[in-house]
């Protein structure tokens, strides 16, 4: 197996196609089809993706879910299509068979290529991209990184994940600086609202503003690029989004948010392999974030965010399921993915007026994505959390008790409009 042959995306010239696209939706309501037909047929997406059944429930047979699952909780993780299994294993046997060094000199040169794709999808040079086991270690490789004082102050949001709150919290018990957390609405009023709050927690003293794009929470998309363009304005030194809900979800320009790092993970929206993420820090600002995870490998002279991700012996065939999974989104495509992403969305809160649920989640596109947040009037939701996967098989993420409390479903694009419609159903019966 040479390098050449790993590191090569699978392409339709590398196979024999044989089955037209009329065809291809047929077989693919019943059977999952070969990476080679799967290629043909994506490369030729339709203009109306985002609302294209027949289209999406071709993608769908991609993914090995159980017959019968309804699966909604892409925030937390998705499942990886058969193409990533089988690349992932494919390596993984490789791996075993043959751990020698000379053997797995292929990883260092399928990592350059993963990062450049990662970089290329984020519109940022390769170099300012780390590998990470996760979003939660990118998030604490800056929080721990940055020099801070005493007395400085970190700005967050009340909604942040745990990565990008209690880790600031932990931080200011050990080193004297001041946490200001700004609450989030559910819904929000309006994107003004939110600049607004964050502008008046901002002070002289304010030397980051640490941010998530879309809410794990309620669903809340934060107005990033009108965040960091406010912490510039107000001299703020350093700008972190969480982006474990945006990243392969949405067509992002990290350039132009103007975030000095960002934060994600493979195993969620890009439907990659699990205890994998990574972390961007902008070029001229790498030097200012001290590693946190120091050993062998690790040399001064490593440049830009490079220092950040040598952390000891990983999975190296995991660089290969991540490989994979770009793969499979980028023949989809970013655009068409963020489309079917919002549209399964919005089509899911429609009916919701009909349902004894109270929606925390914004309608407004711009002040919402992938995740959808409900109420159903009981201060304790685990009995219908449990119900809803006991007898219908829908599975979901919750809160329990609390203000954030509710039920969270998130859909990808092995989801369809028939999932959505008989989730709802489901959703009906158990609370009404």
């Amino acid at each position: 197996m040479s390098s050449k042959e790993i590191i090569t995306p699978p392409c339709a010239a590398r196979y024999n196609l044989c089955m037209n696209r009329r065809d291809f939706f047929g077989a693919a309501s019943t059977a999952a089809v070969s990476w080679a037909a799967l290629t043909k047929t994506l490369q030729a997406a339709p203009a109306d993706a985002d609302a294209n059944e027949p289209y999406w429930k071709m993608v769908q047979r991609q993914f090995p879910l159980d017959d019968g699952l309804l699966y909604f909780n892409a925030a937390n993780v998705c499942p990886v299509s058969r193409a990533v299994t089988e690349r992932y294993d494919k390596f993984e046997r490789d791996f075993q068979a043959n751990p020698s060094f000379q053997n797995r000199e292929k990883y260092l040169e399928m990592s350059e290529v993963v990062r450049k794709k990662i970089g290329a999808m984020l519109r940022v040079d390769a170099r300012e991209i780390a590998f990470t086991r996760n979003t939660s270690e990118s998030n604490c490789t800056i929080v721990n990184g940055i020099d801070l004082k005493a007395g400085d102050e970190v700005v967050i949001a009340g909604d942040n994940h745990q990565s990008n709150r209690e880790a600031w919290m932990i931080r200011a018990k050990r080193h004297g600086i001041v946490i200001k957390t700004v609450p989030t609405p559910a819904p929000a009023p309006s994107i003004d609202a939110l600049v607004s709050s964050f502008d008046q927690a901002i002070t002289a003293r304010t030397r980051v503003l640490a941010v998530t794009h879309v809410t794990n929470i309620n669903g809340l998309m934060f107005p990033v690029k009108q965040l960091c363009e406010l912490g510039r304005r107000r001299g703020v030194q350093w700008i972190h989004v969480d982006g474990a809900q945006t990243f392969a979800a949405m067509d992002l320009n990290l350039k132009d948010m103007g975030c000095d790092s960002y934060s994600a993970s493979t195993h969620k929206w890009l439907m990659g392999p699990l205890e994998a993420g990574i972390l961007y820090v902008r070029q001229e600002r790498a030097a200012e974030v001290w590693p946190y995870i120091v050993t062998a490998g690790w040399k001064d002279d490593l440049a830009g965010a490079l220092k950040l991700e040598v952390y000891g012996q990983r999975d190296d065939p995991r660089v290969a399921g991540i490989d994979a999974a770009l793969d499979f989104v980028n023949l989809i495509g970013i655009k068409h993915i963020e489309a079917r992403m919002r549209w399964l969305a919005t089509y899911f809160k429609e009916p919701l007026s009909g349902v004894r649920a109270e929606l925390r989640t914004n309608r407004q596109p711009e002040l919402s994505a992938g995740v959808v947040k409900i109420t159903t009037g009981e201060a304790n939701v685990k009995p219908h959390y449990d119900a809803l996967y006991l007898r219908h098989r829908v599975a979901i993420s919750k809160i329990d008790r609390g203000p954030s409390h509710g039920l969270r479903f998130s859909a990808h694009l092995y989801n369809t409009k028939e999932d959505i419609d008989r989730a709802i159903a489901a959703l009906k019966s158990v609370i009404a």
